[in-house]
């Protein structure tokens, strides 16, 4: 995979926006920060091992209408550019809503509809979210 060596990082990134603050882990894996490291547009991360390859965007606050059309958009736009290097890797499109504990609010279903038609999953990341045994 040709990416820069300073947008590799090991088997931990961690993001921060505003007020939220995720850190993704894949032990035994490698984690590619795709926007504004590799290109300007895009999901924010990519993560790979031997088995799976993570398509992965993160967002914290109030998740919008406007935000869910970006939100697949970018994750298209990841695949795209990856496509060739997920070969015999299963593919995961991952959409990671970045929460602070006790803040727990729901997404409305309109906004869950979309992404599950698109085939992205949802899932909270309170501090921290582990790849490892994800599937």
């Amino acid at each position: 995979m040709n990416v820069p060596e300073g947008c590799k990082h090991r088997d931990r990134f961690k993001k921060r926006e505003k007020d939220y603050e995720c850190e993704v882990i894949l032990r035994g894996g490698t984690i590619v920060e795709h926007d504004g490291c590799v290109t300007n547009g895009g999901c924010d991360l990519v993560a790979y091992d031997d088995r799976r390859f993570f398509l992965i965007e993160i967002k914290g606050g109030e998740i919008s209408r406007k935000d869910t059309e970006k939100i697949v958009k970018q994750i298209e736009k990841c695949e795209e550019y990856y496509n060739i290097f997920v070969e015999h890797r299963r593919k995961i499109r991952l959409f990671l809503r970045c929460i602070k504990k006790g803040k727990k609010k729901g997404i409305k279903d309109f906004i869950r509809e979309k992404l599950k038609r698109n085939k992205i999953r949802i899932e909270d990341c309170q501090g921290s979210f582990d790849l490892t045994d994800y599937d």
